[in-house]
């Protein structure tokens, strides 16, 4: 705050999913308004309902009540936007809030202009910052995790790899019938739609969740980078699938994410040759990213890598569909993607420990049918040793043994 001389984050928000309010209260799952002064723990403001929830945060939780919101609802009625100032200004007055305050969170657009620009300036001594840094305060926050985030992620990594391992076996247990489709005892042909139905169900049994989805993607699909693949289409021999997995724990928000490209049965030798050197480019990485260096270097290594192949990338081909044409990596914690980023256009910083973050090289070339990815989220620990958070093999053929 003091970087950004806030004196106030007003964190605004319903019943809708809200990270930063999740990071403020500690994981804790409630409805409502987050606020901080500086140099204060923050305060919530949610639901009598919720108090409960609110109150595994570990902070001063209030209700709307305190404010007076039943008399003022009273004596506005059915005039919502004359409730709502009144009410506002009761809550500035009753926390002394006043000074520089930065507005985050997650809300129905129109609303929040409303609030900003017809309620906040006739409020007492209040400036709202519409300063573009500022909205990098959170950015900066996620930036480095605590030994409890770290806890948190290592649980989401160690059950995501569970659910990758069940899919892989769920597949292996399948057989090719003469046309190279695979297929059950039954001879009946099995769909990307089951195998995403199929993760689902594990999911739940580990108290994960699909927030965003998740790619499944055969053939020429796996060559779009983020195609999620055809629910109808069945799985066939020699063709690359990239599996893209980046569940969050239901319970406390917490993200992993990793790739796997698999071909089943066998690997045509093109993209044998395209996989070896996707996790050339990985090792190149994995072997030599370390604190203090700024991301963007690693983005350049696996430009040069890349394009000494034969490759475009997005660095010589600016849009093109062919080669390398997405940033190595990005942030994971509470956000699927957040700092630090790898990219050619990458926010500036040097890595630090505590960073967590992903590697993800890939090559994708969707008219000759196929793309290969590989990601594995990584951190830094306190002494900038590098740890890989994702364990499961990189094998890129998936046997069968129905």
């Amino acid at each position: 705050m003091g970087k950004y001389n806030l004196d106030v984050i007003f964190v605004y928000g319903g019943e809708e999913p809200n990270m930063h309010r999740t990071y403020l209260m500690n994981g804790a799952d409630a409805g409502g308004w987050v606020i901080k002064k500086r140099g204060a723990e923050p305060v919530a403001i949610v639901s009598p309902m919720e108090i409960d929830n609110a109150g595994k945060s570990g902070h001063k939780i209030y209700t709307p009540f305190d404010f007076d919101a039943g008399e003022i609802r009273q004596r506005h009625k059915s005039d919502l936007p004359a409730f709502e100032r009144e009410y506002m200004a009761a809550v500035f007055d009753k926390l002394g809030l006043s000074g520089r305050i930065g507005f985050y969170g997650t809300a129905d657009v129109t609303r929040v202009a409303w609030l900003i620009h017809e309620v906040f300036p006739n409020l007492p001594n209040v400036e709202v910052v519409y300063d573009f840094q500022a909205g990098e305060l959170f950015q900066d926050a996620y930036e480095t995790k605590d030994p409890d985030e770290i806890i948190k992620l290592k649980l989401a990594a160690r059950l995501s790899a569970e659910v990758v391992t069940a899919t892989r076996d769920f597949i292996s247990q399948h057989h090719a019938d003469a046309d190279g489709n695979v297929v059950d005892a039954n001879g009946q042909p099995l769909t990307i739609g089951a195998v995403k139905r199929f993760i689902r169900l594990q999911n739940l049994e580990r108290g994960l969740e699909n927030a965003h989805g998740m790619i499944f993607a055969q053939g020429r699909d796996a060559g779009i980078p983020h195609s999620e693949g055809e629910d109808d289409q069945t799985l066939k021999t020699g063709q690359s699938i990239v599996f893209d997995f980046y569940p969050r724990m239901a319970e406390n928000g917490y993200y992993h994410d990793m790739t796997r490209t698999w071909s089943i049965g066998y690997a045509t030798p093109e993209v044998q040759a395209t996989y070896d050197q996707v996790m050339g480019a990985f090792n190149i990485v994995a072997d030599s990213v370390k604190v203090g260096d700024d991301g963007s270097l690693y983005q350049g290594r696996v430009n040069d890598y890349f394009e000494s192949q034969g490759h475009k990338t997005s660095r010589s081909h600016p849009g093109s569909m062919d080669g390398y044409n997405h940033g190595l990596g990005h942030g994971l914690g509470l956000n699927v993607h957040e700092a630090p980023h790898m990219s050619n256009y990458t926010r500036g910083g040097a890595l630090a420990a505590g960073n967590v973050f992903t590697i993800e090289p890939g090559l994708y070339y969707p008219d000759k049918g196929y793309g290969v990815r590989v990601e594995d989220t990584v951190y830094f620990d306190q002494n900038g040793v590098l740890h890989h958070l994702t364990d499961f093999p990189y094998d890129l053929i998936l046997p069968l043994k129905g």
